[in-house]
């Protein structure tokens, strides 16, 4: 990424402290820093699709496969929605 004179700003996001935790331990067995991780990823995020050479992938491509190997992958579709229902009226 460049280096650039461009004063910078502080951000307040809300993310899970697990989520947070664990970007962490990741980024820094890489040398660098979740700050950097991010603007990295935000700068490469707002880049022209034809200055990018790729067009921007769908939310569902971009979603696909993030749950195969969560805690409902041997669970029905009826058994996920039960389950959804039950968390939200605390049946």
């Amino acid at each position: 990424m460049k280096t650039t004179k461009e004063p910078k700003v502080k951000l307040t996001l809300s993310i899970r402290k697990s989520a947070i935790e664990q970007a962490k331990r990741i980024v820094a067995s890489q040398g660098t820093s979740l700050s950097n991780l991010i603007e990295e990823y935000l700068v490469n995020y707002t880049k022209p699709e034809q200055e990018a050479g790729l067009s921007k992938p769908s939310l569902a491509d971009q979603l696909f496969g993030c749950a195969k190997d969560g805690p409902l992958r041997y669970m029905t579709d009826k058994e996920i929605k039960d389950l959804m229902v039950k968390d939200k009226y605390g049946l």
